[in-house]
């Protein structure tokens, strides 16, 4: 499967661990091989890539890179032929209401983490992918995204999640 254009999501947390390992040699090696031409990263509170880190993945694979802190993301999602994002409940919506193939990174720096939970029955279900940091390179040289089934927006899937969101917060 080509994955031309990547979005990436911290969504409005601060999540560096994210940026630095879609942005690592590997990673990127990685979606090249898989045809990316565009990756776009939401980098929210977290530090953005340099002017020179940039121009330093476009000389040397040929990768577009577009960064920003906020923004309305509904044209990035649209366009996306894969979306590498934080688990929150937000960004796991984005994924499935848009019927877009997701890779969810758990970050495990946080306390009290119900991300895992949450990632783990959308995978569960075949609806998108989790990962941890370190394994992110290696996930995205792997994974089958055609494998993932598409989410269907009717109401009992609408309930089933956030009885599950629910459940998790309690």
């Amino acid at each position: 499967m080509d994955l031309k254009t990547v979005y990436v999501t911290v969504g409005t947390t601060k999540f560096d661990a994210l940026v630095a390992a879609i942005t690592s040699e590997p990673a990127l090696k990685a979606l090249k091989t898989r045809q990316c031409q565009k990756l776009i990263i939401q980098h929210g509170n977290s530090l953005p890539l340099t002017e020179d880190a940039v121009q330093l993945i476009r000389d040397s694979l040929g990768l577009e890179i577009e960064q920003y802190k906020f923004r309305p993301n509904r044209e990035d999602i649209r366009d996306a032929d894969l979306i590498i994002g934080h688990a929150g409940a937000g960004t796991c919506m984005d994924i499935l209401n848009n019927n877009k193939h997701g890779l969810i990174v758990i970050n495990d720096q946080l306390m009290d983490n119900h991300q895992w939970e949450l990632a783990r029955q959308l995978a569960s279900e075949n609806y998108l992918y989790y990962s941890k940091v370190a394994d992110l390179d290696e996930n995205l040289a792997t994974l089958d995204f055609n494998a993932l089934k598409p989410y269907e927006t009717q109401p009992e899937n609408l309930k089933k999640f956030v009885a599950a969101v629910n459940e998790l917060m309690s």
